[in-house]
C-alpha cells in the first residue's frame, strides 16, 4: 500500500517561501547595481548571497515534502522524504497512537504550516521523528517501534492501521533491518558532520570579512596608489596599483573558497579527514587575503 499525505497546503507555503527568499535576492541585486563600491555595497552582496542559500534550502525542503510518502508491504513501512528513506521493520512496529491521545508538541527542524519534518519530545512517548503535514492533532499517527517512534500523516489512521495489522499477521517475505538509506550518502554524511560544517563555515565567514575589509578600504582609495609589500619595505612590490586591482583579488579569493568547499564536500564520500585539509585550507587562504587587506589599510 502507498500513502501520501495531504501536501497542498506545505507546498504553497514553501513555494511562497521560496520565491520570498528569491525576491529579496533580486530586490537586493537592483541596489546594489546602482551603487558604487563600499562598505554598504560588500554587505548587501553578502546578504544576496545568503538569501540565494536559504532559498536554495526552501526550494529542497518543498521538493522534498513533493515526495513525501508511505508505503506498507508484509516486510515494513518506508517513509521517503526527499533524498532520505526511513525502513522500518513490520515487525518492529509495536503501536499504532493518534495523536488526540498524546497531543502534538513543537517540532524542532524543518517546519511551516503543512510541513512537520524533525524532531519533538512527547511525555508519554519520548523523542519521536516527525514526518508530517499536520495541522490539527486528528492528522498525526504515532508509530511505536521497538527502535525509534515516528509521526505520519494518512488520511485514515483506521485504515492504516488495519493494513498494518494484516501485513504483520501474514507475516515477512523477507528479513528487513530498521535503517536509514540516503541517495548521495556522501554529500548526506557532511550535511550531518558538524565538524565539517563549521571548518567551512569558518571558512564561509573569513570570506565574507575579506569584501568588508574591502568595502571599507575601497571608498577613500584613490584610483591608483602606491603599494608596499611588506608594508615597512622601502623595496616595493608595486609602485602603483589600481583600486580595482582589489576587487580582482577579493574575487579570486572567492574563487579559490569555493572551489575548495565545493572540492571538500564532494571528498567527504572518499575521505573524511581530505574534505577537513581543504576546508581548513579555505580558511587559512581567506585569513591570508584578510590579513593582506588590513596590512594594505595600515600602510595607506
Amino acid at each position: 500500500m502507498f500513502y501520501q499525505p495531504p501536501r497542498a497546503l506545505g507546498l504553497l507555503v514553501g513555494s511562497l517561501l521560496t520565491f520570498w527568499a528569491l525576491g529579496i535576492a533580486a530586490v537586493l541585486a537592483i541596489y546594489a547595481s546602482g551603487r558604487d563600491f563600499d562598505l554598504i555595497t560588500a554587505v548587501t552582496y553578502t546578504m544576496i548571497g545568503g538569501a540565494f542559500v536559504l532559498a536554495a534550502m526552501f526550494g529542497y525542503w518543498t521538493a522534498s515534502l513533493a515526495t513525501l510518502s508511505y508505503a506498507v508491504d508484509r516486510n515494513g513501512l518506508v517513509i521517503h522524504w526527499g533524498a532520505t528513506r526511513q525502513i522500518i521493520p513490520l515487525g518492529a512496529i509495536e503501536r499504532l497512537v493518534p495523536g488526540t491521545a498524546v497531543g502534538v508538541p513543537r517540532v524542532r527542524g524543518v517546519t511551516w504550516l503543512g510541513c512537520h519534518v524533525g524532531t519533538a519530545s512527547i511525555q508519554r512517548i519520548g523523542e519521536v521523528l516527525f514526518y508530517s503535514t499536520h495541522q490539527t492533532p486528528e492528522q498525526v499517527l504515532y508509530v511505536m517501534t521497538t527502535e525509534r517512534n515516528y509521526a505520519i500523516s494518512v488520511p485514515d489512521p483506521a485504515d492504516f492501521a488495519r493494513e498494518i495489522q494484516l501485513r504483520q499477521d501474514l507475516g515477512p517475505t523477507a528479513r528487513v533491518a530498521h535503517h536509514v538509506e540516503r541517495s548521495a550518502p556522501g554529500l548526506q554524511g557532511f550535511l550531518h558532520d558538524r565538524r565539517g560544517l563549521t571548518l567551512a563555515a569558518i571558512a564561509g565567514l573569513l570570506g565574507v570579512a575579506v569584501w568588508v575589509v574591502i568595502g571599507w578600504l575601497y571608498g577613500g582609495l584613490p584610483e591608483t596608489f602606491e603599494m608596499r609589500f611588506p608594508p615597512s619595505s622601502s623595496s616595493p612590490l608595486l609602485d602603483l596599483a589600481r583600486r580595482a586591482d582589489l576587487l580582482a583579488i577579493a574575487r579570486a579569493a572567492t574563487v579559490v573558497l569555493i572551489f575548495n568547499v565545493v572540492a571538500g564536500a564532494l571528498l567527504y564520500a572518499w575521505n573524511r579527514w581530505a574534505a577537513y585539509v581543504l576546508f581548513v585550507s579555505a580558511a587559512t587562504l581567506q585569513a591570508g587575503f584578510l590579513v593582506a587587506f588590513l596590512l594594505v589599510a595600515r600602510d595607506l
